[in-house]
């Protein structure tokens, strides 16, 4: 963002070009379980057709209910094709099931050949077919028609809309409408028609026989189980206030299909072209992630803001409140030099409430979004670590306008200050959390042996692959 020495050398290898701007509207879902019910209504809207994107989608109330929905769109002819990451699906018959919709369509991106045995034989299965298998999809989308379009860090999935007793993490979702749109429907079918997407019914192997109907056994099973849960999201839907829209400029960005052979980090590239090109951030960039992992690039760039005075504040996952415990081992160490570079952190309290939720349990951050001098947001699928630079699929959407940054900075702190510690250097050695009337001078909430155990993980020197 606005940092890079040597933009045009990588321009002139990648013939990349400045993205079209478009005027929009945009909207910011204001919680977790609205997230769930503005998709389950726009699918109830839906005329011609529905496409969709995610790295996970769930067995649970909140996929399993979403899916139902799909199905009940593709009866009355809306054309529908979905893909998914092929990482936590194995041998789940029920997909392919869904599949036999003459209107329904399932695209499995990047197919692993172990399907059964679960995690054992797909571990195997990595390891000896790394180099295709690492690269991932991490994009989140959802058009409906080409008039309602859903970006943002969710992917599909109780934990994701406040509906899990055991974790559920704090995200963020944006509607968009506009010609935009068309955008992300060409890179949408561009991967859709590409050979990285393999039809779901050429990986899993499918009996009509023996797995017709498996769809409807595991939908009443788990809604049986889960009545409170199912009524709640549907009374969400029925209660669901109109959208108050913001009228912006919006960019949209995108990775490149090409990261699988040359690990360029073509969406935070695009992201730093346009930001030099405009000549931001002047004055303040602040940062949301769910993960912040050392690279060199992302040294460049805290080391240029610095250098041009740029206030940088960060918003990131406490050791305690990490789901990926390999990240809170790297970011642990890392925390001292973003310090060192004056940058302010704020990290997110493991037992933060969210009134909204259907359950408050422990918690999770997930935001991926930046806001630059209070005038540009980011909004998109990508973390701060080198897997989203480097590896992963990504997409996101820049918006300009100051009443949306206003909006989406009292979203992610302004209005939740007493769900962050602020970390500050101790007088000596160490660092101080302070929130609300708390203070600590350890890391807060994080049990005596994860210490241990984060050494460990940094001996496996894997950073770059988180």
């Amino acid at each position: 963002m606005g940092c890079s020495n040597k933009p045009e050398q990588w321009l002139e290898k990648t013939s990349l070009a400045l993205p079209k701007s478009y005027s929009g509207q945009v909207y910011l879902i204001p919680d977790a379980p609205s997230a769930l019910a503005h998709r389950i209504q726009a699918v109830r809207e839906a005329e011609d057709y529905i496409e969709a994107e995610y790295f996970s989608w769930t067995a649970d109330v909140s996929g399993l209910t979403l899916w139902h929905e799909l199905l009940i769109a593709a009866e009355r002819g809306v054309e529908v094709r979905i893909i998914v990451d092929d990482l936590l699906f194995f041998d789940d018959k029920w997909l392919v099931d869904i599949d036999t919709h003459p209107n329904l369509s399932i695209k499995i991106f990047n197919p692993f050949n172990a399907r059964k045995l679960g995690w054992l034989t797909r571990a195997a299965d990595f390891e000896m077919h790394r180099d295709r298998l690492n690269h991932r999809l991490h994009e989140k989308y959802f058009n409906v028609d080409g008039k309602t379009m859903i970006l943002g860090g969710r992917n599909i999935g109780d934990d994701y809309f406040g509906y899990s007793p055991q974790a559920n993490f704090f995200d963020l979702d944006v509607i968009v409408k506009g010609p935009v749109i068309q955008d992300y429907e060409r890179n949408f079918n561009t991967l859709w028609q590409g050979e990285l997407t393999v039809p779901v019914n050429e990986v899993i192997a499918y009996n009509p026989d023996k797995h017709s109907g498996s769809f409807d056994k595991v939908y009443d099973k788990v809604m049986a189980e889960n009545q409170p849960l199912q009524e709640s999201i549907i009374r969400k839907v029925s209660l669901l206030p109109k959208p108050e829209y913001i009228k912006a400029s919006v960019t949209p960005m995108f990775d490149s299909a090409s990261k699988r052979t040359d690990s360029q980090s073509y969406l935070r590239k695009r992201i730093e072209h346009f930001a030099n090109v405009n000549q931001w951030p002047a004055e303040e960039l602040f940062l949301s992630t769910p993960y912040m992992i050392k690279s060199d690039e992302h040294e460049e760039l805290f080391t240029a803001l610095a250098e041009r005075n740029v206030e940088v504040t960060v918003l990131t996952n406490s050791v305690a409140s990490n789901d990926s415990p390999f990240a809170s081992a790297y970011y642990q160490t890392y925390r001292s030099a973003l310090m060192e570079k004056g940058i302010n952190i704020y990290e997110y309290d493991s037992h933060a409430l969210h009134y909204s939720n259907f359950y408050n349990a422990n918690a999770y951050y997930h935001n991926k979004a930046f806001i630059a001098d209070n005038t540009i947001s980011f909004i998109g699928s990508s973390n701060f670590d080198p897997r989203s630079d480097m590896t992963n699929l990504e997409l996101g959407l820049l918006i300009e306008s100051q009443a949306f940054a206003t909006e989406l900075k009292a979203y992610l702190l302004d209005s939740h200050t007493d769900k962050f510690w602020q970390v500050e250097q101790a007088e000596g050695e160490g660092y101080v959390w302070s929130k609300q009337d708390e203070v600590s001078h350890n890391e807060p909430r994080m049990k005596s042996e994860k210490r241990l155990i984060n050494g460990f993980y940094r001996m496996l020197k894997i950073q770059n692959e988180l």
